[in-house]
């Protein structure tokens, strides 16, 4: 059983980004992936609770899933 998620992942880089003229930020956030080969990236648009996660490691991708939680809370869980 994997513990990883959004309050024990280590961050690796947060940056706001403005797409097409917007007046709020999408909030993007890079996370170390449990094998330390890759990463899993995190963007939020406030105000329209949009979130979405995507693992960009080959390796934990074909490991892992992503679950959402309550308010902004992600998790990896192992696959079947």
């Amino acid at each position: 059983m994997i513990n990883f998620n959004s309050d024990n992942a280590k961050l690796i880089s947060s940056k706001d980004v403005y797409l097409g003229g917007a007046n709020c930020p999408t909030y993007h956030y890079e996370y170390e992936c449990p094998c330390k080969k890759g990463k899993v990236i995190y963007e939020r648009v406030p105000g329209f609770n949009d979130d979405y996660a995507q693992i960009k490691c080959s390796n934990c991708a074909k490991k892992y899933d992503i679950r959402y939680g309550c308010g902004h809370a992600w998790e990896l869980i192992e696959k079947w």
